[in-house]
């Protein structure tokens, strides 16, 4: 055979939701083997990086080899469940890939979250293994626990060659855990099928390819970590995993240094990025194709910096609760339109999802009338881990169709795109974060000597903040209070002004005027600098000083 006969190599086929039709022809991959083409395509290829350390698709790959391999000698198996305190890093990537290799279910859960709620999520969870990344005390007994020296270790170690255990399309992938409304957090678990059809409907819209180059911001226990990594990575493109300060100099800077075509930022940081808008220019961002911006209402105003300042690049406004699978619906905005002041439609739903607005159990049709907005199809979670009658609130069947009612009021406009108006609920978002006010609330009033609490989202030097209102004779039950939400809710949960008021407010049905105690706050806060105040006798409210003193 002569050197010209010598057959070539033909590249392995990414998986079926790459934009290439060859590619489309082949069935998808098991979860576990969804690098494993870009590993055999371009091993030496970077793959992710996180300003520290970066790998390869081909150490990418080993690693999550090796930690399959070390993950099935501790019993790990088929529909498993392995939780990861997750952390911003490279290595997060190898987690989630090795165990799905094992047929497992990854878990990914806040690291910084207080000991208490971690303990209390893993006793619901019962974890196969827990994995650390760093070497801190064990939070249970009773599990399998792993700080990052052994990690370190499995990784370093063999990583045998063999194919992925194969999960069912109704086994679960992954599970993410949100703020819920009865006190407890809620486990969305999602679908092998969910997530598969999602990667093929989102990236129609997204459009990454092998050449794209990823701005990751998401941290791993929010879901749109998978959106902008996981998804990424199994089409052969790079990652960057920022976890720097969210200051806007230093992500632009990044984004131009590392010559990103993808920006998803939510819209808290998308702002921090546009800052005042003059850097939003081709020289600061000069290899941008696409910006997309979600999980919370963006202002027009950003979005119209950059539909001005880059016409060419595509901006995309997206909307999807984790109990859909990270994104069903998105809204690709044409020019920017200097006169809106409301904010722009969420769109249309993904193929592969059905969406209906319904009002007192109609669907509802006409441009310009609120109604619930029913997300369903292929994409709806499988439900919340074991919680079946919290799955069946949320969960309804209309002619053979699965839908999540969101709580979120929608309505059309005149072009048939969905527009975002509200929540029927208490349900917030801070910063892409999901943060239901009433988990909070029903904290402080499990704490002794409460009588009554509000909570709400309130104006505070230009941005949104959570207040409390502690209604209780003695105000030194206040302190208490604090204490106990320290124990138990994460950082981002807690509230940045808290008051105690010595008699109870309530409406004319009884209730807590909760609309009364927080216009009376946000006013006396709008002037101080104060994070503690006292509601007076006679109505007005007086900031505190660290002893408590008015």
């Amino acid at each position: 055979m002569t050197e010209t006969s010598l057959p070539v190599a033909l590249p392995a086929p990414l998986p079926p939701w790459s934009l290439d039709p060859a590619d489309q022809a082949f069935p998808p991959p098991a979860l576990g083997d969804i690098v494993r083409a870009a590993a055999s395509n371009w091993p030496d290829r970077p793959a992710v990086h996180d300003g520290r350390s970066g790998l390869t698709f081909a150490e990418l790959e080993r690693q999550a080899r090796a930690l399959a391999a070390w993950l099935s000698e501790q019993g790990v198996g088929h529909g498993d469940r392995v939780a990861i305190l997750a952390e911003k890093c490279a290595i997060m990537p190898v987690l989630a890939i090795g165990i799905w290799k094992c047929g497992a279910v990854y878990v990914p859960l806040d690291a910084a979250q207080p000991v208490p709620r971690l303990r209390s999520l893993l006793g619901r969870l019962r974890p196969r293994v827990v994995i650390a990344l760093d070497d801190r005390e064990p939070a249970v007994a009773d599990v399998r626990w792993a700080g990052r020296t052994e990690l370190d270790a499995a990784l370093s170690g063999p990583a045998p060659e063999r194919p992925a255990v194969a999960h069912r399309p109704e086994d679960t992938a992954y599970i993410i855990f949100t703020s819920g409304s009865t006190g407890e957090p809620k486990g969305v678990e999602i679908s092998v099928a969910n997530l598969v059809a999602y990667f093929g409907n989102h990236n129609e819209v997204l459009r990454f390819t092998p050449a794209s180059r990823v701005f990751s911001l998401s941290p791993f226990h929010f879901d749109v970590s998978i959106e902008d990594t996981l998804l990424p990575l199994s089409l052969g493109a790079f990652v960057h995993q920022f976890r720097g300060v969210h200051a806007g100099a230093i992500m632009r800077t990044i984004i131009k240094r590392e010559r990103i075509t993808h920006l998803i930022a939510v819209s808290t940081l998308l702002t921090m990025i546009t800052e005042n808008g003059r850097h939003v220019t081709r020289e600061n961002f000069p290899c941008l194709q696409m910006v997309m911006t979600g999980a919370e209402v963006c202002d027009p105003g950003v979005i119209n910096v950059w539909k001005t300042g880059l016409p060419e690049v595509r901006v995309i406004n997206a909307y999807g609760p984790t109990e859909a699978t990270i994104v069903c619906v998105t809204h690709e905005i044409e020019r920017a339109d200097a006169e809106r002041t409301s904010s722009y439609p969420i769109g249309r739903p993904l193929r592969g999802v059905a969406a209906r607005i319904v009002e007192d159990g109609a669907e509802v049709h006409e441009h310009g009338r609120a109604g619930e907005l029913w997300i369903g199809g292929e994409q709806v979670m499988r439900g919340y881990f074991g919680q079946p009658e919290e799955t069946a609130r949320r969960v309804v069947e209309v002619d053979g169709v699965r839908y999540y009612r969101t709580g979120d009021m929608c309505s059309y406009d005149e072009d048939g795109n969905i527009v975002f108006r509200g929540r029927n609920d208490d349900e917030v978002k801070l910063a892409g974060r999901r943060i239901h006010l009433g988990e909070i609330r029903q904290i402080v009033l499990g704490s002794p000597g409460v009588e009554r609490a509000a909570v709400a989202l309130v104006p505070r030097h230009g941005h949104d903040v959570i207040a409390l209102v502690v209604m209780a004779p003695d105000r030194a039950v206040v302190e208490d209070v604090e204490k106990r939400l320290a124990d138990l809710l994460p950082a981002y949960m807690r509230p940045a002004l808290v008051a105690w008021s010595p008699v109870l407010t309530v409406s004319s049905t009884g209730k807590t005027d909760e609309k009364l105690l927080m216009r009376r706050l946000a006013e006396a806060a709008g002037g101080s600098s104060a994070t503690h105040f006292a509601f007076t006798p006679a109505g007005g409210v007086e900031p505190v000083d660290g002893d408590g003193d008015v």
